[in-house]
Protein backbone atom coordinates (compact mmCIF):
# COMPACT_ATOMS: atom_id res chain seq x y z
CA UNK A 1 0.00 0.00 0.00
CA UNK A 2 1.53 3.82 -0.87
CA UNK A 3 1.79 5.74 1.50
CA UNK A 4 -0.10 9.45 1.01
CA UNK A 5 1.99 11.32 2.46
CA UNK A 6 5.22 9.57 0.10
CA UNK A 7 2.81 10.21 -2.84
CA UNK A 8 1.87 13.38 -2.56
CA UNK A 9 5.04 15.37 -0.94
CA UNK A 10 5.00 18.57 0.50
CA UNK A 11 7.08 19.37 3.75
CA UNK A 12 5.75 22.04 5.65
CA UNK A 13 7.54 25.54 6.46
CA UNK A 14 8.92 24.48 9.41
CA UNK A 15 9.73 20.75 9.02
CA UNK A 16 12.11 23.09 5.35
CA UNK A 17 13.63 24.94 7.95
CA UNK A 18 14.41 22.07 9.96
CA UNK A 19 15.99 20.77 6.68
CA UNK A 20 17.85 23.40 5.91
CA UNK A 21 19.73 23.81 9.66
CA UNK A 22 20.38 20.16 9.16
CA UNK A 23 22.38 20.56 5.54
CA UNK A 24 24.17 23.35 7.55
CA UNK A 25 25.35 21.50 10.18
CA UNK A 26 26.09 18.00 8.29
CA UNK A 27 29.51 17.59 6.24
CA UNK A 28 28.09 14.68 5.25
CA UNK A 29 24.75 12.82 5.20
CA UNK A 30 24.23 9.39 3.99
CA UNK A 31 22.72 9.09 0.43
CA UNK A 32 20.91 6.20 -0.78
CA UNK A 33 19.51 5.01 -4.07
CA UNK A 34 17.97 2.32 -5.57
CA UNK A 35 17.95 0.73 -8.99
CA UNK A 36 15.32 -1.11 -8.98
CA UNK A 37 15.07 -3.23 -5.20
CA UNK A 38 18.84 -2.85 -5.03
CA UNK A 39 20.10 -0.22 -2.80
CA UNK A 40 23.16 1.82 -2.31
CA UNK A 41 24.42 4.37 0.61
CA UNK A 42 27.27 6.74 0.19
CA UNK A 43 28.06 9.55 2.55
CA UNK A 44 28.43 12.74 0.10
CA UNK A 45 28.18 16.47 1.50
CA UNK A 46 24.33 17.85 1.29
CA UNK A 47 23.92 21.69 -0.04
CA UNK A 48 20.80 23.94 0.61
CA UNK A 49 19.62 26.11 -2.52
CA UNK A 50 17.08 28.85 -0.85
CA UNK A 51 15.85 29.35 -4.13
CA UNK A 52 14.88 26.21 -5.02
CA UNK A 53 14.26 25.01 -1.54
CA UNK A 54 15.93 21.92 -2.39
CA UNK A 55 18.81 19.80 -1.24
CA UNK A 56 21.55 19.56 -3.13
CA UNK A 57 24.29 16.89 -3.59
CA UNK A 58 26.94 16.56 -6.26
CA UNK A 59 29.46 13.98 -7.78
CA UNK A 60 32.64 14.08 -10.01
CA UNK A 61 31.81 12.21 -13.39
CA UNK A 62 35.15 9.70 -11.98
CA UNK A 63 32.69 8.32 -8.90
CA UNK A 64 29.15 9.24 -11.07
CA UNK A 65 27.90 5.43 -10.10
CA UNK A 66 26.67 7.25 -6.83
CA UNK A 67 23.68 8.83 -8.59
CA UNK A 68 23.43 7.13 -11.66
CA UNK A 69 20.48 5.29 -10.16
CA UNK A 70 18.55 8.48 -9.96
CA UNK A 71 18.10 8.70 -13.44
CA UNK A 72 16.06 5.80 -13.67
CA UNK A 73 14.43 5.69 -10.19
CA UNK A 74 14.37 9.34 -8.43
CA UNK A 75 12.94 8.22 -5.08
CA UNK A 76 16.46 8.64 -2.64
CA UNK A 77 16.78 8.98 0.75
CA UNK A 78 19.35 11.22 2.83
CA UNK A 79 20.06 10.41 7.04
CA UNK A 80 21.38 13.24 8.36
CA UNK A 81 22.59 11.93 11.75
CA UNK A 82 24.39 15.20 12.50
CA UNK A 83 21.02 16.76 12.98
CA UNK A 84 20.43 18.29 15.91
CA UNK A 85 17.39 15.84 16.08
CA UNK A 86 18.43 12.99 13.66
CA UNK A 87 15.59 12.38 10.35
CA UNK A 88 15.40 10.43 7.29
CA UNK A 89 14.69 12.76 4.16
CA UNK A 90 13.22 11.27 1.41
CA UNK A 91 12.48 13.25 -1.82
CA UNK A 92 12.94 13.09 -5.54
CA UNK A 93 16.18 13.75 -7.68
CA UNK A 94 16.50 15.54 -10.63
CA UNK A 95 20.51 15.06 -12.24
CA UNK A 96 22.18 17.89 -13.75
CA UNK A 97 24.66 17.49 -16.20
CA UNK A 98 24.61 19.17 -19.51
CA UNK A 99 27.31 21.58 -18.08
CA UNK A 100 29.93 19.69 -15.84
CA UNK A 101 32.04 23.23 -14.96
CA UNK A 102 28.89 25.52 -14.55
CA UNK A 103 27.59 23.34 -11.92
CA UNK A 104 31.27 23.66 -10.38
CA UNK A 105 30.26 27.43 -10.14
CA UNK A 106 26.92 26.67 -8.85
CA UNK A 107 28.37 24.38 -6.25
CA UNK A 108 30.92 27.19 -5.04
CA UNK A 109 28.27 29.83 -4.76
CA UNK A 110 26.08 27.38 -2.55
CA UNK A 111 29.37 26.91 -0.55
CA UNK A 112 29.90 30.23 0.13
CA UNK A 113 26.11 30.91 0.83
CA UNK A 114 26.36 28.91 4.31
CA UNK A 115 27.01 29.87 7.92
CA UNK A 116 30.90 29.28 8.60
CA UNK A 117 31.65 25.70 10.16
CA UNK A 118 34.45 23.07 9.76
CA UNK A 119 32.81 21.97 6.39
CA UNK A 120 32.42 25.45 4.95
CA UNK A 121 36.36 25.78 5.95
CA UNK A 122 37.26 22.35 4.49
CA UNK A 123 35.27 23.28 1.33
CA UNK A 124 36.84 26.13 0.71
CA UNK A 125 40.70 25.04 1.92
CA UNK A 126 39.57 22.42 -1.55
CA UNK A 127 38.41 25.13 -3.98
CA UNK A 128 41.41 27.18 -3.30
CA UNK A 129 43.60 24.15 -3.83
CA UNK A 130 41.55 23.15 -7.23
CA UNK A 131 42.10 26.40 -8.78
CA UNK A 132 45.64 26.77 -8.30
CA UNK A 133 47.97 26.08 -11.57
CA UNK A 134 49.22 22.57 -9.84
CA UNK A 135 45.67 21.60 -8.76
CA UNK A 136 44.24 22.16 -11.82
CA UNK A 137 46.62 19.87 -13.73
CA UNK A 138 46.11 17.43 -10.70
CA UNK A 139 42.49 17.86 -10.08
CA UNK A 140 41.13 19.38 -12.52
CA UNK A 141 38.78 16.36 -13.46
CA UNK A 142 37.92 16.07 -9.39
CA UNK A 143 36.40 19.97 -10.05
CA UNK A 144 33.64 18.95 -12.15
CA UNK A 145 30.36 18.14 -10.88
CA UNK A 146 27.40 16.50 -11.06
CA UNK A 147 24.68 18.01 -9.56
CA UNK A 148 21.64 16.23 -8.04
CA UNK A 149 19.01 18.14 -7.03
CA UNK A 150 16.41 16.85 -4.48
CA UNK A 151 12.72 18.05 -3.52
CA UNK A 152 12.30 16.98 -0.46
CA UNK A 153 9.08 14.76 0.66
CA UNK A 154 8.75 13.38 3.72
CA UNK A 155 11.31 13.76 7.12
CA UNK A 156 11.27 10.73 9.62
CA UNK A 157 12.86 10.92 13.18
CA UNK A 158 15.45 7.90 13.30
CA UNK A 159 17.87 6.79 16.33
CA UNK A 160 21.29 7.40 15.09
CA UNK A 161 23.09 4.72 18.08
CA UNK A 162 25.89 3.22 16.64
CA UNK A 163 27.53 0.18 17.79
CA UNK A 164 31.59 -0.85 17.37
CA UNK A 165 32.23 -2.65 14.12
CA UNK A 166 34.34 -5.72 14.96
CA UNK A 167 36.85 -7.25 12.60
CA UNK A 168 35.48 -9.45 9.86
CA UNK A 169 37.63 -12.00 8.30
CA UNK A 170 35.63 -13.33 5.65
CA UNK A 171 35.20 -10.10 4.08
CA UNK A 172 39.26 -9.14 4.36
CA UNK A 173 38.08 -6.72 7.00
CA UNK A 174 40.93 -6.11 10.02
CA UNK A 175 40.69 -5.17 13.18
CA UNK A 176 42.52 -1.76 12.35
CA UNK A 177 39.67 -0.50 9.57
CA UNK A 178 37.17 -1.98 11.85
CA UNK A 179 37.71 0.13 14.59
CA UNK A 180 38.34 3.63 12.75
CA UNK A 181 34.61 3.58 11.57
CA UNK A 182 32.26 5.70 13.85
CA UNK A 183 28.91 4.91 11.34
CA UNK A 184 27.65 2.17 10.12
CA UNK A 185 23.96 2.48 8.33
CA UNK A 186 22.10 -0.49 6.39
CA UNK A 187 19.82 0.18 3.75
CA UNK A 188 16.80 -1.59 2.25
CA UNK A 189 14.17 -1.18 -0.63
CA UNK A 190 10.64 -0.72 0.38
CA UNK A 191 7.54 -1.57 -1.52
CA UNK A 192 6.95 1.60 -3.58
CA UNK A 193 10.65 1.72 -4.39
CA UNK A 194 12.23 4.21 -1.77
CA UNK A 195 15.27 3.12 -0.29
CA UNK A 196 15.71 3.95 3.77
CA UNK A 197 18.79 3.83 5.93
CA UNK A 198 19.19 3.20 9.83
CA UNK A 199 22.19 3.14 11.99
CA UNK A 200 23.18 -0.39 13.13
CA UNK A 201 23.31 0.00 17.07
CA UNK A 202 25.40 -3.52 17.50
CA UNK A 203 27.29 -5.76 15.20
CA UNK A 204 27.82 -9.17 15.83
CA UNK A 205 30.43 -11.42 13.17
CA UNK A 206 29.51 -14.88 12.51
CA UNK A 207 31.51 -16.42 10.09
CA UNK A 208 30.38 -15.25 6.93
CA UNK A 209 27.35 -13.21 8.25
CA UNK A 210 26.93 -10.45 10.07
CA UNK A 211 23.71 -10.22 12.87
CA UNK A 212 22.84 -6.61 13.10
CA UNK A 213 20.68 -5.11 15.82
CA UNK A 214 18.58 -1.88 13.43
CA UNK A 215 14.88 -0.94 13.07
CA UNK A 216 14.50 -2.13 9.71
CA UNK A 217 11.61 -5.17 9.01
CA UNK A 218 12.99 -7.43 5.81
CA UNK A 219 12.03 -10.66 4.15
CA UNK A 220 14.56 -13.59 3.29
CA UNK A 221 16.59 -12.24 0.22
CA UNK A 222 16.01 -9.07 0.68
CA UNK A 223 18.40 -7.36 -1.17
CA UNK A 224 20.64 -4.83 1.07
CA UNK A 225 23.95 -2.67 1.68
CA UNK A 226 25.60 -1.78 4.46
CA UNK A 227 27.73 1.33 4.65
CA UNK A 228 30.81 1.66 6.66
CA UNK A 229 32.17 4.97 7.04
CA UNK A 230 34.29 8.28 8.89
CA UNK A 231 35.79 11.36 8.08
CA UNK A 232 37.27 14.48 9.69
CA UNK A 233 35.23 17.33 10.12
CA UNK A 234 36.80 19.06 7.14
CA UNK A 235 36.39 16.20 5.52
CA UNK A 236 40.31 16.22 4.34
CA UNK A 237 40.47 12.62 6.10
CA UNK A 238 37.59 9.78 5.01
CA UNK A 239 37.22 6.21 4.84
CA UNK A 240 34.68 4.25 3.69
CA UNK A 241 33.41 0.77 2.57
CA UNK A 242 30.57 -0.20 1.18
CA UNK A 243 28.75 -4.20 1.23
CA UNK A 244 26.31 -5.56 -1.03
CA UNK A 245 24.50 -8.22 -0.37
CA UNK A 246 20.97 -9.91 1.09
CA UNK A 247 19.41 -10.16 4.67
CA UNK A 248 16.82 -11.65 6.29
CA UNK A 249 15.04 -11.73 9.82
CA UNK A 250 16.33 -13.72 13.15
CA UNK A 251 14.35 -13.17 15.80
CA UNK A 252 14.92 -9.40 16.66
CA UNK A 253 18.11 -8.86 14.39
CA UNK A 254 18.74 -9.09 10.55
CA UNK A 255 21.31 -11.55 9.59
CA UNK A 256 23.14 -9.47 6.51
CA UNK A 257 25.07 -11.61 4.05
CA UNK A 258 27.63 -9.79 2.04
CA UNK A 259 28.31 -10.48 -1.86
CA UNK A 260 30.68 -7.75 -2.70
CA UNK A 261 32.51 -4.95 -1.07
CA UNK A 262 34.12 -1.78 -2.36
CA UNK A 263 36.45 0.62 -0.11
CA UNK A 264 37.68 4.08 -0.62
CA UNK A 265 40.33 5.84 1.10
CA UNK A 266 41.94 9.60 1.73
CA UNK A 267 44.15 9.50 4.87
CA UNK A 268 47.87 9.13 3.52
CA UNK A 269 49.56 10.23 1.14
CA UNK A 270 49.55 6.92 -1.07
CA UNK A 271 45.64 7.09 -0.79
CA UNK A 272 45.61 10.30 -2.60
CA UNK A 273 47.92 9.28 -5.27
CA UNK A 274 45.55 6.50 -6.03
CA UNK A 275 42.86 8.65 -6.19
CA UNK A 276 44.31 11.40 -8.89
CA UNK A 277 45.04 8.27 -10.66
CA UNK A 278 42.06 6.51 -10.85
CA UNK A 279 40.23 9.78 -11.11
CA UNK A 280 41.96 10.87 -14.14
CA UNK A 281 41.55 7.53 -15.74
CA UNK A 282 37.25 7.28 -15.02
CA UNK A 283 36.75 10.72 -15.60
CA UNK A 284 37.94 9.82 -19.72
CA UNK A 285 36.43 6.50 -19.67
CA UNK A 286 32.94 8.52 -17.91
CA UNK A 287 32.80 11.30 -21.44
CA UNK A 288 34.30 8.10 -23.70
CA UNK A 289 31.33 6.45 -22.87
Amino acid sequence: MTDPSLAEGGLSSSEMKRVRQAVHDSAAAEVATANDDRPQTFPLSPFYDDDTESVVVTSPPAFSGKVDAVRENPKLSLLFYDAEEPFVLYGRGTVRDDDLEANAEYVRELIEDEPPSPKREGFSKTTDVLESRVGRFLLGWYALRIVVEIEPVRIEPVETEVGEFPPWPATDLDRSEAESYDRLALTVVDEDGWPTTRSVAVVEIRDKVALLDVSLSVDDGTPACLLCHWHSSGLDKLSQRLYRGQCRAEGDRVVFDPASSFSMRNETLWDRLKFIVQGKWRTRQYFRD
